[in-house]
C-alpha cells in the first residue's frame, strides 16, 4: 500500500528546536551582519530591534492560522485558503523562491567557512576563500548531506539541529563574553543603540529588510505540523519561542562584537564577519572554533531550510499546483523524499550558478537581498489570509491575535518593502519584479483540476 501520511514524531521540543536551529544566530550573523553594519552602520542593532516587532505580529498569524488548519504547506496552504486555488498557486510561487533563494544564501557561507577552516589549518590556499567558483563547489557538498539527513527521517533531522543548536549558541556566548572584556579596537566610536545610522533612514530601512533574514527560519515548525504529535497549539508557539530567544542572542552578539573593530572593518567582511571577530579577538584557536561554529550552524539552517521548502512542496503537490509525483512519502522513513530531492537538485543548480559572480562576497550579497524581498512577501501573504480567514469565520475587526495582529504586522512589512524598493540597485529591483511576474503567469497558466480544487481540503490529523 502506498504511503501518503508523514510521520507524527515531533513533541513541542523538537518544533521549538527546529525553529531556533533554522533562525541559526551564528549564521545569521555570518551571512548579515556585516551586511546590516555596510547599510546602516551603528544603526544596525537597532533596525533588528524595529524589524522584530511586526515579525512577532506575523508569527501570531502563524500560530493562529496553524492552530486552526495545519498543513505542510503553511504560507501556500493559508493563501489558497482565503483567496482561491490560483492566488494560492501564487503563493507557492514565492515561497519557493525564497526558500530556495534562502538554501542557496545558506550554501554560499557554507562554502565560504569550509574552505576558511582548510585554509586556516594549511590544507587549502588563503586566496581561494573568496573565489566564487572554489566556495560554490565546497558548498554543494553540503547540499548532499543535508540530502541524506532529510531523507532518513525528521526526527534524527530534529536531533541532530539539537546537538547543533547548543553547540553553536554556547560559542557564540563564549565569543560575546570574550569580546565585552577584550578592550575597545583603536578608533572605534562609543556604541549608540538609539540611532538609525550614518546613512539615515535610506540606510536604516535598508538594514531592516536585511533583517528579514536574521528573524526567518522560526516558521518552519508550521511547514512540519503534519509531523506534530501533539496539539495544533504546538507548532505557532514553538516559532514564536524559537524567534524571541534567538533574536535575543543574536542581538546580544552583536552588541558584543562591535567592540573588537571599527564599523568600516566589519562591514568590509560581510562575507567572513565571525571569522574576522575571532580574529580581532587573537585569532589562533579563537578562529578555528568560530569557523566551526559557523559550519555547525549553517549546516543545521540548510537542512532544516530545506525541510521547510520540501514540505511546502509535499504540500503544492498534493493539491496538483505541482506533478503529484513529489507529494510521495517513503515508505519506510515517513519523508516526502521525491519532493527533497527535486527541491536539493534545484538548490544544486543554483549553488553551481553562484561559482560565476564575481566573487563569494558579491554571490552572498545577492542571494540574502533577493531572499529577504520573497521572505517579507510569504510574511505579507500569511498575514492578509490571517486576517481575512477569520474575518470570513465572524471574528471581529477588533480580535486582537487574529485580526489587529497581523493586520498591523503585514501593513509594517508591506510599507518596508516598498519604500526600500525605491533604494535598491538595479539588479536586486529587476530580481524581485521578474520573480514576482513570473509567480503571476506560473498562477494564470495553473488548470485548476477539478471542481473539488477550489474547495480547500485540510489534511486529517
Amino acid at each position: 500500500m502506498t504511503r501518503t501520511r508523514l510521520s507524527r514524531v515531533l513533541g513541542f521540543a523538537d518544533l521549538s528546536v527546529l525553529s531556533s536551529a533554522s533562525m541559526a544566530p551564528a549564521y545569521s550573523i555570518a551571512s548579515t551582519f556585516g551586511l546590516m553594519v555596510a547599510a546602516a552602520g551603528p544603526g544596525a542593532v537597532l533596525s533588528l530591534v524595529v524589524l522584530t516587532i511586526p515579525i512577532v505580529f506575523i508569527a501570531v498569524a502563524f500560530h493562529r492560522l496553524c492552530e486552526d488548519r495545519s498543513d505542510a504547506g503553511s504560507t501556500y496552504a493559508w493563501s489558497r485558503l482565503a483567496f482561491g486555488y490560483r492566488p494560492g498557486a501564487f503563493a507557492a510561487w514565492i515561497v519557493v523562491l525564497s526558500y530556495f533563494f534562502a538554501a542557496v544564501a545558506a550554501v554560499v557561507p557554507a562554502g565560504i567557512y569550509t574552505l576558511e577552516l582548510l585554509a586556516h589549518v594549511g590544507l587549502l590556499p588563503a586566496a581561494l576563500v573568496n573565489n566564487a567558483g572554489a566556495v560554490a563547489l565546497a558548498g554543494s557538498s553540503w547540499v548532499v548531506v543535508a540530502s541524506a539527513l532529510l531523507i532518513g527521517g525528521v526526527r534524527p533531522t530534529a536531533r541532530a539541529s539539537g546537538l547543533f543548536l547548543g553547540l553553536e549558541v554556547a560559542a557564540l556566548l563564549l565569543f560575546a563574553g570574550l569580546a565585552l572584556t577584550h578592550p575597545p579596537a583603536p578608533h572605534t566610536p562609543p556604541l549608540h543603540l538609539l540611532t538609525v545610522g550614518s546613512r539615515g533612514m535610506a540606510g536604516f530601512l535598508a538594514a531592516m529588510v536585511l533583517s528579514i533574514w536574521v528573524t526567518d527560519g522560526w516558521e518552519v515548525s508550521t511547514y512540519t505540523s503534519e509531523e506534530n504529535a501533539g496539539t495544533s497549539r504546538q507548532p505557532g508557539l514553538s516559532g514564536l519561542v524559537g524567534l524571541i530567544l534567538t533574536v535575543v542572542i543574536v542581538l546580544a552578539c552583536m552588541v558584543a562584537y562591535q567592540r573588537v573593530s571599527d564599523l568600516a572593518g566589519i562591514a568590509n567582511h560581510a562575507a567572513d564577519t565571525l571569522a574576522f571577530v575571532a580574529n580581532q579577538l587573537g585569532g589562533g584557536w579563537r578562529t578555528t572554533v568560530m569557523v566551526m561554529t559557523v559550519l555547525v550552524s549553517t549546516a543545521a539552517t540548510l537542512w532544516t531550510t530545506q525541510l521547510g521548502i520540501s514540505r511546502g512542496v509535499f504540500s503544492m503537490a498534493r493539491d496538483a499546483v505541482f506533478p503529484r509525483a513529489l507529494s510521495a512519502v517513503h515508505p519506510s522513513y515517513g519523508t516526502p523524499h521525491l519532493s527533497i530531492l527535486a527541491v536539493n537538485a534545484g538548490v544544486m543548480v543554483v549553488t553551481l550558478l553562484t561559482g560565476f559572480m564575481p566573487s563569494a562576497n558579491a554571490a552572498l550579497q545577492e542571494v540574502v537581498n533577493a531572499s529577504s524581498i520573497f521572505l517579507g512577501l510569504t510574511f505579507i501573504l500569511t498575514g492578509l489570509s490571517c486576517v481575512v480567514h477569520f474575518r470570513r469565520q465572524g471574528y471581529r475587526w477588533t480580535d486582537l491575535t487574529r485580526v489587529v495582529l497581523p493586520a498591523a504586522g503585514t501593513l509594517a512589512i508591506s510599507v518596508l518593502l516598498v519604500v526600500n524598493f525605491r533604494s535598491q540597485s538595479r539588479e536586486d529591483q529587476y530580481i524581485a519584479l521578474g520573480g514576482i511576474l513570473a509567480g503571476v503567469l506560473f498562477a494564470a497558466l495553473r488548470r485548476i483540476p477539478d471542481a473539488r480544487a477550489t474547495e480547500y481540503s485540510f489534511p486529517a490529523a
